[in-house]
């Protein structure tokens, strides 16, 4: 422990970027044998600009950490006065308190979700995917075992099967569905509710959740692949 620890302990076994910006500053002005000793009268004020440098670096992450309740140490007053909380005796029960009053009393939980949706128009709905045909991947694990438990869904080459997407999981993606009003001659969803969907969808789902809007029809429709014996093939001939 010394001066180029900014911890009580020791903590690790590389140097602090305390050390590491002091070796800079001597490498600067001629490595081992241009700055003087170390230690010495000039080295020590080269130690002082070193700690105030790295000091003024941490004041960035500091300002950020201010944004978040949970984390804040200097805006904590701040954020008292805004959400208005009593009760605590200490920062950490205030930060607890901060963060339960900063979080959507709502949050992003189905029913809630479902609520807010039919808030913006009757006709929307969310679609819950069936386990049993959810997609999955390992995290960290793009290929596939080789009993391909669980299924990744994509063969590419023939053979070596492989997730789509690295830690993918189609439960992560939120199915919103906006039933067309066909009586009304609806053919598209209203700009005025997919823009509503966007900002209620991407204010209150956690980050590694994302959602997709489709629109439903109830009328006659016709088949440009598949069909219920695969005979539609209008998507790959021509017309005419």
């Amino acid at each position: 422990m010394d001066w180029t620890n900014p911890l009580p302990f020791a903590l690790g076994g590389g140097p602090f970027d305390i050390e590491s910006m002091w070796r800079m500053l001597r490498a600067a002005v001629g490595g081992e044998h241009g700055p003087g000793p170390e230690e010495g009268i000039e080295d020590l004020a080269r130690q002082q600009e070193a700690t105030a440098l790295v000091g003024a670096d941490r004041a960035i992450e500091r300002a950020f950490f201010q944004a978040f309740p949970s984390l804040s140490t200097d805006a904590l007053p701040i954020w008292e006065a805004l959400f208005q909380v009593a009760g605590a005796s200490d920062d950490v029960q205030l930060r607890a308190l901060l963060l339960l009053a900063w979080q959507s009393a709502k949050g992003s939980t189905t029913p809630s979700l479902a609520d807010d949706l039919l808030a913006i128009s009757s006709q929307l709905s969310i679609v819950l995917q069936d386990e049993d045909d959810s997609i999955v991947t390992i995290p960290g694990k793009y290929l596939a075992p080789v009993d391909n438990v669980p299924p990744y869904g994509l063969a590419s080459p023939v053979g070596l099967v492989s997730a789509l997407f690295p830690n993918y999981a189609s439960v992560d993606v939120l199915r919103v569905v906006y039933a067309l009003d066909s009586a009304a001659g609806e053919i598209e969803i209203p700009d005025e509710v997919s823009r509503a969907v966007a900002v209620l969808l991407n204010r209150r789902l956690p980050s590694w959740q994302t959602w997709t809007l489709v629109q439903q029809w109830a009328g006659s429709v016709f088949l440009l692949d598949g069909g219920d014996h695969g005979e539609s093939v209008f998507d790959v001939t021509p017309l005419g």
